[in-house]
């Protein structure tokens, strides 16, 4: 955890001053696990973490860092650090959807090492819905394969 802790600091601090309307908060909630009834796997999933924007524009996509800590499927503490692509297009009035890819390394949810989360996202300027998914993936040695949809918010500040 610290070292996660860490990253995000430096991270953080080295961005320019000018870019501060690029960082995000990024609040974990819920997640769904799909083709295990007998898993019982945990599906509340609070967490928080931070995004920076650094690069792109509205209209060729944002680039962005992300760092987090969340509550996994098993109860226990994982912790990422990834890079991402998100575009977004205005939908109606202020309402933006978008997609997204972000990939990295993970700590936790029953894995450790290089992971990718595709997203969809729903919302306006400073606050929008992400939805990730999870093709069907091995959850553990006792668990069958079972896909999962992840859900959070990104407030940017």
């Amino acid at each position: 955890m610290k070292r996660f802790a860490l990253i995000a600091a430096a991270l953080f601090i080295s961005a320019p001053p000018s870019q501060a309307q690029d960082f995000s908060l990024l609040l974990f909630g819920a997640s769904l696990h799909h083709g295990c009834t007998t898993c019982n796997l945990n599906q509340d999933n609070p967490g928080a973490g931070l995004e920076w924007a650094f690069a792109g524009d509205q209209d060729d996509g944002r680039w962005f860092a992300r760092t987090g800590v969340y509550r996994d499927s098993f109860r226990k503490e994982a912790n990422f650090v990834t890079l991402g692509w998100r575009r977004e297009w205005k939908i109606l009035g202020p309402i933006f959807a978008g997609v997204g890819l972000q990939a990295g390394y993970l700590h936790g949810s029953g894995h450790n090492g290089p992971a990718a989360l595709p997203t969809i996202s729903l919302g306006g300027k400073s606050f929008a819905l992400e939805v990730g998914y999870l093709p069907r993936v091995n959850v553990g040695s006792h668990h069958p394969k079972t896909s999962v949809t992840t859900f959070n918010l990104r407030w940017t500040l």
